[in-house]
């Protein structure tokens, strides 16, 4: 049976910064021990830098994708309902990349989006700093320049909003 490995036992060091592989168990010299896992790092999805703007108008037309996942308490398409929210949140960026290259965002809704009242026809939204939509979606579309495109996140899950005019 392999030696036991003491717990005082220091791990290599990394030079770039992360961890590295432990040392061989005392006597086994042969042996490698992998590195400790690191925890995964928070993907950012939201688009934090366009919502610290200004508004730059007081009305703005966008359409938007809506992805939802398992553990949002509105989230009712049945995609939604078998997805994690990390799985959401790859989904939203890839949509986002998507968006910002320029493919067409009415076919992107009618195949991706979760949103009932505008997925199937590519519907627009008229969105006004008066409270008719969650905050959060006003917030993003009212900062907006015309043809940009960002991600917010609310009750209802990610929006992938892209300003029309």
């Amino acid at each position: 049976a392999p030696a036991p490995v003491a717990a005082s036992e220091p791990a290599a060091a990394d030079p770039a910064g992360g961890a590295a592989a432990l040392p061989a168990p005392a006597g086994r010299p042969d042996v490698q021990r992998p590195a400790p896992a690191q925890p995964a790092q928070p993907v950012e999805v939201e688009s934090k830098d366009l919502l610290a703007r200004e508004p730059a108008a007081a009305r703005s037309v966008v359409r938007h994708v809506l992805v939802g996942w398992k553990d949002l308490p509105r989230a009712a398409d049945p995609r939604a309902q078998r997805r994690t929210k990390e799985e959401a949140d790859e989904l939203a960026l890839k949509i986002l990349g998507m968006v910002r290259e320029g493919i067409n965002m009415e076919s992107i809704m009618l195949e991706y989006s979760e949103d009932p009242g505008s997925a199937a026809a590519g519907t627009t939204y008229t969105v006004e700093a008066n409270g008719q939509f969650v905050p959060e979606f006003e917030a993003l579309s009212l900062r907006l320049q015309v043809g940009e495109a960002g991600i917010t996140q609310t009750v209802f899950g990610h929006h992938v909003i892209k300003r029309i005019e």
